[in-house]
Order: C-alpha cells, then sequence, then structure tokens
C-alpha cells in the first residue's frame, strides 16, 4: 500500500456504441458480479447541486439506453445496463439502479438474425446446434442476438479453447426463450460452461465489453487466494440451509398425449431418511439430456446448502481487483465458531462491493462455495 486513499470513478457510456458520455458524482454505491448471472449497482446521485445539474444527469441516465462503468484506480471493475431511476424531489435526490449486461440478454429471444417479423412464422423458424461445443454454443447465442438490427451492444466473445463438451440443442421460435434464459440453463447442465459479461480498458483506451465463456470452468484454480480470519478477512456468516435437500430427483421432460418424459436420479449414500423433490424441464425431449439435468440437480440439493459469506478488505493482498468470480480461495478461520481451527478450500461466486466514503472504508463481501474442510 502507498497511502493514497482508494479513488473510485463513475462513467455513463451509450448502450448502443460504447462510447463514454460523461463523468458522474455518485454515492451510497454498491455493486456485485454473479458467476453466471447478472449483477447489480445501485447508488445516488445529488441533483440539488448546480455543478452536477450541468451534467445533464436525466438524459446520461435513460434506462434502457445508458450504460455505467465503475473504475477504482485505473481498473474496470464492474459494468452494466441503467434499467431504473428514481427522482424525490424533497431531497433532491437520483436513485439509480442498474445490472451487468448479461441482464440485456434477458430482453432479446432466440431467434434467427434473419427473423424478420413482419413475414416469418415463429412456429417455423429455430435457432439449432448439433454436435457443437457448449462453449461455441453460448458465444453463438450472444452472437445471433446482436447480429439482429439494433440489436448490437459491442459485446465481443473471447476466443478460448474447445471445451471438448458437445450439445445437441433445439431453441424452437415459438418457445420465446430468452438468451439470457439460455445461457444460464446451458451453464446449469452437468458440466455446463461457466460465462460472465465484464470489461477492460482497450489498446486505445476505451472500454470494451466481453463475454468470457470457460472450458467448463472460469477462474483461477490451482494456487488459491488466501483470506484469515483476524487479518485481511474481518468476519463471516455461515448460513446451512437443509429444507430444500432431496436425495432422489425427478426431472420432467416434453409434455406428450398421455405421457411425459420423466428422469431419475438418486443418490443413496448420504445417510440421510429419503427424500424426494422435482424439477421441470418441458421443453427437453432428449432423453440422455434429461438425466443430464436430473443428476445436475441432485448434485445442487443433496446436502444442505452452505453458502457461506465473507467480509474482507479490499486494501489487503489479495487486493480488489486482483481476483473473480470462478478463482479458488482457502479461508482460514479460529473463533468460538471453529475452535480447534478449519480451513476450506470455496470458489468465488459472487463479489459485492460497498466502495469507502468519508462515512467508512470500502467493504466487498464474497459468497463462496462449496465449503471443504482442507485436512
Amino acid at each position: 500500500m502507498d497511502g493514497r486513499p482508494t479513488r473510485y470513478t463513475y462513467y455513463t457510456a451509450d448502450l448502443a456504441t460504447g462510447a463514454i458520455t460523461d463523468e458522474l458524482p455518485l454515492y451510497d454505491a454498491t455493486f456485485s458480479t454473479e458467476l453466471n448471472e447478472a449483477g447489480e449497482f445501485r447508488a445516488r446521485l445529488p441533483l440539488g447541486d448546480p455543478r452536477i445539474a450541468v451534467h445533464r444527469p436525466r438524459e446520461l441516465t435513460e434506462p434502457g439506453r445508458a450504460a455505467l462503468y465503475v473504475e477504482r484506480d485505473g481498473v474496470l471493475v464492474w459494468g452494466g445496463v441503467v434499467w431504473t431511476v428514481k427522482y424525490t424531489s424533497a431531497d433532491q435526490h437520483l436513485e439509480i439502479g442498474a445490472a451487468g449486461f448479461l441482464s440485456y440478454f434477458d430482453h432479446r429471444r432466440v431467434l434467427p438474425a434473419a427473423f424478420d417479423p413482419a413475414v416469418s412464422d415463429l412456429a417455423s423458424v429455430a435457432v439449432p446446434f448439433t454436435d457443437r461445443d457448449q462453449s461455441d454454443i453460448a458465444r453463438e447465442l450472444v452472437a445471433i442476438a446482436q447480429a439482429h438490427p439494433g440489436g448490437d451492444i459491442r459485446v465481443r466473445p473471447e476466443s478460448t479453447a474447445p471445451s471438448g463438451i458437445t450439445r445437441t440443442l433445439v431453441y424452437p421460435g415459438s418457445d420465446l426463450k430468452s438468451t439470457g434464459e439460455a445461457l444460464r440453463e446451458l451453464a446449469s447442465l452437468e458440466d455446463g460452461p461457466d460465462f460472465v459479461f465484464d470489461m477492460a480498458y482497450g489498446s486505445d483506451g476505451r472500454p470494451v465489453r466481453r463475454l468470457r465463456v470457460g472450458t467448463p470452468h472460469l477462474g483461477r484454480q490451482g494456487t488459491p487466494h488466501v483470506w484469515e480470519y483476524g487479518a485481511n478477512l474481518t468476519g463471516y456468516s455461515w448460513p446451512v440451509d437443509g429444507a430444500s435437500t432431496a436425495n432422489r430427483v425427478f426431472a420432467l421432460g416434453e409434455q406428450g398425449e398421455g405421457s411425459q418424459l420423466v428422469a431419475v436420479a438418486e443418490d443413496s449414500g448420504t445417510g440421510r431418511p429419503l427424500t424426494e423433490t422435482e424439477v421441470s424441464y418441458v421443453h427437453l425431449t432428449d432423453a440422455a439430456l434429461l438425466h443430464s439435468q436430473a443428476r445436475s440437480a441432485l448434485a445442487a440439493v443433496s446436502v444442505p446448502v452452505v453458502l457461506p459469506e465473507l467480509t474482507v478488505r479490499a486494501d489487503l493482498e489479495p487486493v480488489l481487483g486482483s481476483y473473480q468470480v470462478g478463482d479458488d480461495a482457502l479461508v482460514v478461520i479460529k473463533d468460538v465458531f471453529f475452535p480447534e481451527g478449519t480451513r476450506f478450500g470455496v470458489r468465488i461466486t459472487g463479489i459485492e462491493v460497498t466502495p469507502g466514503n468519508d462515512a467508512g472504508e470500502e467493504q466487498v463481501q464474497l459468497t463462496v462455495t462449496p465449503a471443504t474442510v482442507i485436512p
């Protein structure tokens, strides 16, 4: 550390072109990044200050047209789409709500790039993938959405090695499935790929929006980041939820006349009494893929869910910006809950940041999974 205060800068940009439009002095900001999900952003802007009013903040933050970037000490740490604003005359503040770039694709449908709503019949079109690498499918879903007229928000996929896992998937036009939902479903498959939308400065100094797809996993494995309670780990919570556990899962597929495709996955070695649940994938017609979904669902519910939340220092190693969702980490704790002391190997799945201001230090909260004891 060099003693200089951490500087956060907030930029607005045009969603369609990517061009930065201005810098705004936001405060009370909080933002998050999640693996295979769209993180969120919240902040406030005091419009009563005439120095801010000249920036035309209402135009700069128009929902659905404006993007927003967060920079920490010269490094882009968040980016997304402004979706909500709320002005309150009593305190003359504008509240801004945004979500990561994945949220844009929640507003798009999986339809062929040549689809013309004036002449095309939804029932006659589809987007098929036959024996395609799953990482290529993720990238192609985003590329197809951006190939529609007016649909390019300049998200560019990073080129990575093939995952070695191929899929055969069909997206009927009549389903009107969102591109975001298709990406999440792909990631939820057994051995499905990780993905994240993020950004970095390009060689010309302008932000570049990226889609990164894991093969099949994103993040740094093997050499974990280390957080130790009482040092760079300042607090934690350890919630354990067994209310939704099951050791037999029924996956329900396509409903036909008088019958329904069903796949069952079971784990009889948990030592727990039999509990059952079901998951619905009524769009699936492939029995092998349905069995894969059943196994994936079973893995998620066969034991109580433990999703620790860690509050860590942003200014101590590993500093904020040196790790990302998907990375491995090692957590070292010795306290009244773990009196003998323990170490847990975890994977970072969520990062929520509250930038520091005059009222207090910046805070970083990590969501991690799974909690695996390391002997």
